[in-house]
C-alpha cells in the first residue's frame, strides 16, 4: 500500500510539472508519458538515464525556473515507475533486505529525519508555505529545491539492492555507464563554450566554464563538485576497458575530462580531481586481481597507458604555463584565502539562538538569512512579478526590478535575463513601458553570452525620470549601441542574452512591458509583457555571488542544518566510506571507484558549497548509498564479479 502511495504522488507530480512547463507543456507530456514505458518495460535503465541526463536536463534560462527543473520531471517519473512497479508484482521484500541494510537504513533515516525539521524550519522561516512557479532564492520554495535531493535518493534506496552478485554488477555496470555518459556531454559542452566565448588555447582571458550548470547563475561549484564527483569513473572506464576501442573512448574522455577541470581555474578542482585519482591508482595497484591483470594485459594497454599520461602532463602545464589566469589566481591565494575566512565567519554568525546551533535556520535560508543580517552582504538586486492594474499592453502584473539596498559597488551586477535568438546585425532598440519614483539609472544589454561572462555586447545606459506631477508608465525607446557581431563560428550558433538592470542602489524600476527590436521591427522577446509571470526569465548575479554560497561544505550544512543536521551527514559519509574501503561493499566493482568520488567530494567541500545544487548533490547522495549491503561480499569477491561480467 506504501508503494502504491508513493507511486501516485510521484507520478501527480510529475505530471503536474510536466502540465505547467512554461516553454512546451505538450512535449513535456509526450517525453514524460515514453519514459514511463520505457521504465516500466526495463525497470533497471533508469541507473543509466538517470545520471546521463543530470547534467544537462536543466533549462532555466530558457524556462525561467529555479526552484524547480526538468531533471525533477524525470526523476518523479523514474520513481512513480518503480514503486507502481514494486506494488504491482509485489516485490517489496525481494528488492529491500533489511537485515543487511539496518545499520545503514538507521542512519539514512537520521538524515532524512533532520532533513525534514530542517525543511520545516525553512518554511517556517520565511513564513509558512508559499505556491510560484518562479519563486527564487529567497522564497519559501527554496527550501524544497535544496531538499529534494534527499528526498529523491531516500526513495532509491529500494532500487539499489541486488539479490546477487551478477545483478549487482549489472546495476553497477548501468550506473558507471550513465555518469560516463554524463560526463561526456558535459566536457563537450565545455570545449564548444570555451571555443565559442573564450578560445580553446586561450588560458589568459579571464572566464571560467560554467558547462550546462546553469544554477551557476548566482555562482556557485556547481562543475567543480561534478567533476569531482564523476572523474574517478572515467579510472574505472580505462581499467576495464576490454578492447582498444573502448580504451581509446575512455582516453579521450580523460583528456577531455582534465581539460575540463583545468579551465575552471579552480584551485579547489585541481585538488579534487588530482588527489583522489592518485590514492585510486594506489589502491588499485594494491588489489590483488589488479595486480594479477596487470601482469598479464597486452602492450598495447602498457603503451596506451604511457601515452596517456603524458598527454595529460603537456595538458596540464599548457594551461599552468601557458597563460596567465591561473597563475594570477595562485598569487591571490592568501588574499582570498583571508576573504573566504571573513565569510565563514560571516555565515556562523547567523546561527543566533541555541535552536539555530541545534537544528540550523532551515534548508535554503542562508541566501534570505545572510543578505538580510550581514553588513554589506546584501544581495546585489532583486526581482519580483507583482500582480496588480492593468498595464499599457493588457497584462496582468508587471516586475519590481530593484537595485542592491545600500552598496553602490554591486550595482548593475544583478540583471533580468532573457535567451534571444538572432543571427542578425543592425540597429536593435529597446522598447520600455516603465515606472520609478526617483531618477533611476539602467542597463540594457544585448550580448553574445553563455551564462556569466560577456563576449561582445551592444548596450544602451539610459536614466529614467519621472514626469513631474505624474506617476504613472512611460513609455521610452532608445537604440543599443555597439560593435557588430562578429560571423557565427564554424561549429556552431553563439548563444545571445539580453539583459537589463538596475544600476544605482536603493533604487527600484517597476517595468510593464518590454520588447527587443530587430533591425526588421520584430520582437525577439518572449512574454514581455509579463502576462506570464516572469516565465522565460531568470535573474543573473555576475562577479558579486557572496549571499547565495558559504563556500565550504560543513559550514553551510551547520548553518542550514545545525549540528543535528551535520552530525548525520558525518555519519552517513564516514559509514559509507568505512563500508566501500574496508566493510561489507567492498566487494562491489565500484567501491574504490566511488570511495573516491566521496573523498573528491569532501576536498572540494572544503573551499566551495556543494549542497545548493540539486542535482549534483542527488547524485553524491546517490553513490552514498551504493555503500548500503544488500548481500555480503566474501573477501576478494570482486574475482567472482569479474567472473560475473565474463559471463553475462
Amino acid at each position: 500500500m506504501l508503494a502504491w502511495a508513493v507511486a501516485l504522488s510521484c507520478l501527480t507530480g510529475a505530471l503536474w510539472l510536466a502540465v505547467h512547463h512554461p516553454v512546451s507543456p505538450l512535449f513535456s507530456l509526450v517525453l514524460l508519458c515514453l519514459w514511463c514505458a520505457v521504465a516500466i518495460w526495463q525497470p533497471n535503465v533508469w541507473l543509466w538515464v538517470v545520471p546521463a541526463c543530470l547534467p544537462w536536463l536543466n533549462f532555466s534560462p530558457w524556462t525561467g525556473w529555479v526552484v524547480l527543473e526538468e531533471f525533477d520531471i524525470l526523476m518523479l517519473a523514474t520513481l512513480a515507475c518503480a514503486y507502481g512497479r514494486m506494488a504491482w508484482f509485489g516485490l517489496q521484500g525481494r528488492q529491500l533486505q533489511m537485515p543487511a541494510l539496518a545499520k545503514g537504513l538507521v542512519l539514512v533515516l537520521v538524515l532524512l529525519v533532520s532533513g525534514l525539521v530542517s525543511l520545516w524550519r525553512g518554511l517556517e522561516d520565511v513564513g509558512g508555505l508559499a505556491l510560484d512557479w518562479f519563486a527564487g532564492y529567497g522564497d519559501a520554495l527554496n527550501s524544497w529545491r535544496v531538499a529534494k535531493s534527499l528526498l529523491y535518493a531516500a526513495l532509491c534506496v529500494p532500487l539499489l539492492q541486488a539479490t546477487s552478485a551478477l545483478e549487482l554488477v549489472r546495476k553497477q555496470t548501468l550506473f558507471a555507464v550513465g555518469v560516463l555518459s554524463g560526463l561526456a556531454v558535459v566536457v563537450l559542452s565545455v570545449v564548444w563554450e570555451r571555443a565559442a566565448f573564450a578560445g580553446v588555447s586561450d588560458f589568459s582571458v579571464h572566464y571560467r566554464t560554467v558547462a550546462l550548470f546553469w544554477e551557476m547563475h548566482v555562482g556557485g561549484a556547481a562543475l567543480d563538485v561534478y567533476l569531482a564527483l564523476t572523474a574517478p569513473f572515467v579510472v574505472w572506464a580505462l581499467a576495464t576497458a576490454r578492447n582498444r576501442m573502448v580504451w581509446l573512448l575512455a582516453a579521450v574522455l580523460a583528456v577531455l575530462a582534465v581539460y575540463a577541470g583545468l579551465t575552471t581555474f579552480s584551485r579547489g578542482v585541481y585538488l579534487a580531481m588530482g588527489l583522489p585519482v592518485a590514492v585510486l591508482a594506489l589502491w588499485l595497484w594494491r588489489q590483488k586481481n589488479v595486480r594479477n591483470s596487470a601482469s598479464e594485459r597486452q602492450f598495447w594497454r602498457a603503451r596506451g597507458d604511457v601515452v596517456l599520461m603524458i598527454v595529460l602532463a603537456v595538458e596540464v602545464l599548457a594551461v599552468l604555463v601557458g597563460g596567465s589566469f591561473m597563475a594570477e589566481r595562485l598569487a591571490r591565494s592568501d588574499q582570498d584565502l583571508t576573504s573566504r575566512m571573513a565569510h565563514w565567519r560571516s555565515g556562523v554568525g547567523l546561527l543566533n539562538s541555541p535552536a539555530d546551533w541545534l537544528l540550523g535556520k532551515g534548508m535554503g535560508r542562508l541566501p534570505a538569512n545572510y543578505a538580510a543580517q550581514v553588513p554589506e552582504g546584501e544581495f546585489s538586486g532583486a526581482v519580483r512579478w507583482q500582480q496588480g492594474e492593468k498595464g499599457l499592453w493588457r497584462k496582468d502584473g508587471y516586475v519590481v526590478l530593484a537595485g542592491p539596498r545600500s552598496n553602490q559597488e554591486i550595482a548593475g551586477s544583478y540583471e533580468l535575463t532573457q535567451r534571444v535568438d538572432t543571427t542578425v546585425n543592425g540597429q536593435f532598440r529597446v522598447r520600455i513601458n516603465v515606472r520609478v519614483l526617483k531618477s533611476t539609472r539602467m542597463e540594457f544589454y544585448l550580448c553574445e553570452r553563455h551564462l556569466l561572462y560577456d563576449r561582445s555586447c551592444l548596450a544602451a545606459w539610459p536614466t529614467v525620470k519621472p514626469v513631474p506631477g505624474f506617476v504613472g508608465w512611460q513609455s521610452l525607446t532608445f537604440p543599443l549601441k555597439g560593435e557588430a557581431f562578429d560571423p557565427e563560428p564554424w561549429f556552431g550558433h553563439r548563444l545571445k542574452m539580453f539583459s537589463l538592470a538596475v544600476s544605482d542602489a536603493a533604487a527600484v524600476a517597476e517595468i510593464d512591458a518590454l520588447a527587443l527590436l530587430s533591425p526588421s521591427g520584430a520582437d525577439l522577446l518572449v512574454n514581455g509583457d509579463f502576462s506570464q509571470g516572469t516565465a522565460r526569465w531568470l535573474g543573473v548575479a555576475q562577479s558579486y555571488f557572496d549571499p547565495w554560497h558559504l563556500d565550504n561544505l560543513a559550514l553551510e550544512v551547520l548553518v542550514e542544518r545545525g549540528l543535528v543536521g551535520l552530525l548525520a551527514l558525518v555519519a552517513l559519509f564516514g559509514y559509507a566510506f568505512w563500508q566501500l574501503l574496508w566493510g561489507s561493499a567492498r566487494g562491489q566493482p565500484l567501491a574504490p571507484y566511488l570511495a573516491a568520488a566521496l573523498f573528491a567530494v569532501l576536498l572540494v567541500g572544503l573551499v566551495s558549497s556543494v549542497m545548493d545544487v540539486p542535482r549534483v548533490v542527488f547524485l553524491f547522495y546517490l553513490m552514498m548509498l551504493w555503500s548500503l549491503p544488500s548481500m555480503n561480499f566474501r573477501k576478494g569477491s570482486m574475482l567472482d564479479c569479474d567472473a560475473c561480467v565474463k559471463n553475462k
